[in-house]
This record gives C-alpha cells, structure tokens and sequence, in this order.
C-alpha cells in the first residue's frame, strides 16, 4: 500500500528527488551518497528478485546487466540486517588487493592462483573475525572471545570493512618486508595485532561463528567501471574466484560466514577466461536479475508518490483522487497511470497505452526506466507537469533519453564487442524497423562491416542479439510486431535465416531511423513490441524457470 505519511518525515529526501531528477539518480551509487536512511525508501522489497537476495539459501553471485539493480539488492538486503551482511567498498578493495600482488610478486616472485586466493581468504577471515567481536554477546564462548578482543584491539561498535580489509593488507605487506625469507602462508599467519597471531585469531573466529545461529555474509559489489579494467584485474579477479570457490566446498552453509559478489552478465564470457578453473572457481549458487513489467512499475510509482509527497503535497492529494479512479489494483501503479495521458499516439502514429509506450523503449531494466521517466516528467511540453505529462512529454522525454541510454549498452559491452556502435550505424536506414534475416546478411555484406568489426555474419547477429538491438518476431497484431529480445532468456537467441524475421528494438529508434521516420509512419510501419513489457503481463521468470518458487 502506498504510504500516506506527513510531509516532513521525507525532507531528506529533497536531494535525491528533485525537479530536474523526480525519480531519483538511475544508479544506487549516487543514492547512497546521500545517506542509507533515504536510500531504503526508494527500495521495493516486494518484489521476487529481493525475496531471493535474502533468502536462507543466499545466492553466491548475484549476476546481471548495468543498471539492473545489483547494488540496489546488495544495499538493501544489508539494510535489512537479515542475513548479517559485511559490504565492501569494491574499488577500493581491489585496489588494495592489486598492490599487494604487484609489490609481494615483485619482492618474492609471481603468485600462482592459488596463492593469490590464500590473500583474499585471510582477508575474508580478517573481517569475518572483527565482525564476530563487534557482535560478541554472552553467548559466545569467553576465552576464543578474548583472543579476538586481544587481536582487534579497539571496543565494540561499528566498524568500516573496507577499512578493516585496507588495513589487514597494509599489515601484510608491512609484515611480508620485515620477514622476506618466509613463505606466503607463514607470513599470512604470522600477521601479528595485540600479540595475537593472525592464525590465533582465526581459529577463535571459527568457534566463536561456528556457534551461532546467524553467520555474516561479505558482499562484494559490481565495479561499474570493470569493462575497461578487467585486463589489469585479472590477477585480482581469477584470486578472488578462486578464493569463493574453496569457500563454498570448504564451508557449506556459510559457515562461518558466506561471501556473495556481483558480476556483470556482459562480462560473463571474459569473466570465464580469466577464472584458472570456471568449474571449480564459480561454483555456487547464482542469481541472475530479471525485471517484470510491474515490478518496474511499482519501484518507479512509488518513487514519484515519494517526490510529490517531499516537493508538491497538494498535488499528490489531488493525483491520489484521480488515481482512485484508474483500473488498476496497486496504487503505486494507479498513481503512475494517473500522472500520464490516458492515450497516446507513438513517434508511428499509433496509439497506445502511455506505460505500454514507456516500458516499450526499455530492456526490461529499472535504470532505463527511471532515466526515461525523469527525462519523460521534467519537460514542460505543452504545460505538461509531473502530476499531468502530456502526450508531447512522452514522447519528446523518451526521444531525448534514448541516445543516452543507447551508448550506455555500447559501453557496458566495449570489453566484448569495442566496434559494436560503428557497427551498429552501419544500418542506419537501410532496414525498416521489421525485416528478413537475410536482408540484414546483405546490408551486412554491402556496407563492409566484416572489414570494420573483425566479426563474421554469425558473430555479428550474436551481437546485435547480446545488445539487445534485434530481436526475433514471433507474432503480430494490428499494431505491432511481438518479438522476442535475449535479455529475457538464459540462453542465445538463434535464427533461420531464410525463414525468420528481425526486428529493431524500439530503444535504438533514434539510432538507426532519425531520419526514415516520416517514410516509416508512410508506410503505416509496425511497431516492435518487446516480450515481458505488458503493464500487466504475466511473470515470464516462472514459465522460463529462472526462478526457485
């Protein structure tokens, strides 16, 4: 139920949710920034992806695309506090981690994979270790609970992890200097704070977790910048796999404690590379996000009630009466349908449901869909407001976000795919929006794109599909071409090519058809109408099998 509480109790909220942003920033990152007491009422917690997040059968990796809300989950279930969480700053981390592999290997020598997964263990257990002090109760046993007191060195309360792991492996460089004949495991062990050994401290670590009911989970988040620095991680990363991989065959149940990292899906083929061992080093169990069209609508219906609640109260009173009206059984929802024009003619002349329009130029992900609505509600066409956008605002406020959001997936997939947007303009208006597979082979041929992307004809399609760009059409109505995109499937969309057709996604519109839009609208041209964005679709996770309910 949509909360109705007084004005004031969101105040903080006036500088994540402003007239220029009214749905807030599209990434968690710059949300946080302002504090985790605003950040936890932008969350939805209703939805099945966070159900899974903090089930007891925590996933070990949370895998998905930019801007699906990897760090939205891992954020909130740690404000939750169930399960105990340990977030890490990642860049920072990895950071500290590289230094210490570049300075001990040139010191002693290159690291095997191994050896590099002993330095991230420790540091797991260094933090795993602070944690259980700072939750120390009578409960736990007296004597491991001294040694660990003797090791911290500091009284119970909150303390940083990120700090706590900087720390550790300044520690370890510093003790690996001053002992430069000894191996790694003995200098990992002999890390000594208060006159406590490292390995002491960890052994009373594991009686101490080993005997409570709740064990902490170490989250790592995404590195949002990862795509353009995975080649100087890799040492990093393939450590930190394998690090995870011999937690989890070591420690079943999280015992005594779990680690749960994000990773990139675009990433998810190099990510293999670099892993020594996939089979052995990214076991465990993964969550991979998928959206649904009301779930995208819910998290964004109730961040506008919460900007007009902090910024425009009367008019949220008023939008309320009107949302009473709409048929729609969640408010947050009705309030979203209630702000937007009943009907709507698209950039084809097609007229359409507002939020169908809306969740059209979206994959399916709440960045896109946040970024598209701000742009969407801070326009003034024709008097549009945000309590009543007109149908100029819809589609001038799309068009503007589309070029933005498009060059945000050419980014995200530049480690794979570094000629992708050269390649894609190479088909700026020589194909209509829906088209035979094998017209898109002869487009392919005649403008050389094999010569530009290094990529043959198959790679090529692969990743149009990997972009989400083409999709395959497997149905019509009067209106629109249905198809099917790959960002809502667990495999690789594959094509006949003399039997199949293709269909641009409504995403890269400005893209590929600026200027063949009026020969579009002519030819009274389908729309694309991606699988999963009915407002009030079904949830296609069950049916897929994507999820464990």
């Amino acid at each position: 139920m949509v909360s109705r509480s007084k004005p004031h109790q969101h105040n903080g909220l006036r500088q994540v949710l402003t007239d220029q942003r009214p749905f807030g920033p599209g990434d968690t990152e710059s949300v946080v920034h302002h504090g985790l007491a605003n950040v936890d009422r932008l969350f939805d917690r209703t939805n099945l992806i966070y159900a899974q997040t903090v089930a007891d059968t925590r996933p070990t990796y949370i895998i998905g695309r930019k801007g699906a809300g990897k760090t939205a989950f891992l954020v909130g279930s740690s404000i939750s506090g169930r399960p105990l969480s340990e977030v890490l700053k990642t860049d920072s981390v990895y950071h500290a981690m590289s230094k210490v592999l570049r300075e001990y290997s040139r010191a002693h020598g290159p690291l095997f994979v191994d050896q590099r997964a002993d330095i991230w263990q420790a540091l797991f257990e260094q933090i795993a270790l602070v944690h259980a002090w700072r939750t120390a109760s009578r409960r736990d046993p007296a004597r491991e609970l001294q040694i660990l007191s003797d090791y911290v060195g500091r009284p119970t309360g909150p303390a940083d992890p990120t700090i706590v792991a900087e720390h550790f492996l300044a520690e370890l460089l510093r003790h690996a200097a001053e002992r430069p004949s000894i191996g790694l495991q003995e200098t990992i062990a002999g890390v000594t704070s208060g006159g406590i050994r490292f390995d002491e401290a960890r052994a009373a670590m594991h009686t101490v977790l080993d005997g409570r009911v709740e064990t902490p989970v170490i989250v790592m988040d995404n590195l949002e910048d990862l795509h353009v620095r995975l080649h100087e991680l890799t040492e990093v990363l393939a450590g930190l796999f394998r690090c995870v991989g011999r937690l989890i065959a070591m420690n079943p149940g999280n015992r005594p404690f779990g680690t749960q990292i994000c990773l990139p899906s675009e990433l998810f083929d190099k990510i293999h590379e670099i892993a020594a061992a996939p089979e052995k080093d990214l076991q465990g169990r993964y969550l991979k996000i998928y959206w649904t069209a009301p779930e995208l609508l819910r998290l964004t219906g109730t961040r506008l009630m919460l900007f007009l609640q902090t910024r425009h109260p009367e008019q949220l009173e008023r939008l309320r009466r009107r949302a009473d009206q709409v048929d729609e059984s969640d408010p947050a929802i009705a309030l979203l349908r209630a702000a937007l024009p009943a009907r709507m003619l698209s950039g084809l002349d097609i007229e359409e449901d507002p939020l169908a329009y809306l969740l059209r130029h979206t994959q399916l992900l709440p960045r896109h869909l946040i970024q598209i609505l701000n742009s969407v509600f801070c326009r003034t066409d024709r008097g549009s407001t945000p309590w009543a956008v007109t149908a100029d605002a819809v589609r001038a406020g799309t068009r503007h976000a589309e070029q933005l959001l498009v060059s945000g997936i050419f980014n995200a997939h530049l480690a794979s795919f570094p000629f992708a947007s050269a390649g894609v303009r190479q088909l700026t208006g020589r194909l209509d929006i829906s088209f035979p597979a094998s017209e898109l082979h002869k487009v392919y041929n005649q403008q050389g794109i094999r010569r530009l992307t290094g990529l043959d004809f198959d790679d090529f399609l692969s990743m149009l599909f990997t972009l989400g760009a083409v999709g395959v059409r497997f149905g019509q109505t009067g209106r629109y071409n249905k198809a099917h995109f790959q960002y809502t499937f667990d495999y690789n969309l594959t094509v006949q090519e003399d039997v199949d057709v293709l269909c641009f996604h409504p995403l890269f519109t400005r893209f590929l058809h600026e200027r063949s839009l009026p020969r579009l609208r002519a030819a009274r041209a389908h729309a694309t109408y991606p699988y999963g964005c009915d407002p009030k679709g079904e949830d296609y996770r069950h049916s897929f099998g994507y999820t464990g309910t």
